[in-house]
């Protein structure tokens, strides 16, 4: 008679366990590059709410993959609205990981204010990640090199068109010549030291 109750209590105690599995299983499509079936996975994946903010993470990633940055950065939102309703100390990996891919989605829109944000973000939640602190600081310089590029991008399109292919020429010129340089200097003769035995 004590088996009856096992039976019982058993589905409820498992109940978690299908959202769980639809997330893994798009992991593990995400990670065989099976983009569809995983989109397919997570999105099952979002009707269990003890895993919605993994779901919305996963979907994500896939779109980030595909270079869909606007969608990615929507479902990286999702994620984190989502995991306001979860204790935060128990998820920390995640809360990590959804700031770290906005920052690299930001990145790669040539955002760099929203991509420094966000790895700012990503270091207040782990602040031992290496990944995170080198790509605060490519977006720091980034950002502060931005302003100079587009004083000499507006600078450049106001020359003559000849003045720009002129300015094109040169500067490959100048590449090629160093180049060569480079080569030749790679290339001199080291002066072999003197021996010091005797000379057979």
């Amino acid at each position: 008679m004590r088996w009856y109750w096992l039976l019982l209590l058993l589905p409820c105690s498992c109940s978690p366990i299908p959202g769980k599995l639809l997330v893994m299983e798009g992991n593990f499509f995400n990670s065989r590059g099976m983009y569809t079936e995983a989109i397919a996975s997570y999105l099952k994946a979002l009707e269990h709410r003890d895993v919605l903010p993994y779901a919305e993470f996963g979907l994500g990633s896939v779109y980030s993959t595909l270079d869909e940055g606007t969608v990615a950065l929507a479902r990286f939102a999702a994620a984190a609205e989502a995991l306001r309703e979860l204790p935060e100390h128990t998820h920390r990996e995640l809360v990590y990981a959804i700031h770290y891919n906005t920052g690299v989605v930001h990145f790669e829109q040539e955002d760099y204010a929203g991509a420094a944000g966000a790895f700012r973000l990503a270091l207040e939640t782990d602040g031992s990640r290496v990944e995170a602190k080198r790509n605060l600081e490519l977006s720091l310089l980034s950002l502060a090199q931005e302003p100079a590029e587009t004083a000499a991008e507006e600078s450049q399109a106001a020359k003559a068109p000849s003045q720009r292919a002129e300015a094109g020429a040169q500067a490959l010129f100048d590449y090629l010549r160093r180049k060569e340089q480079d080569q030749w200097k790679s290339r001199e003769w080291i002066e072999d030291a003197p021996a010091s035995g005797p000379d057979y």
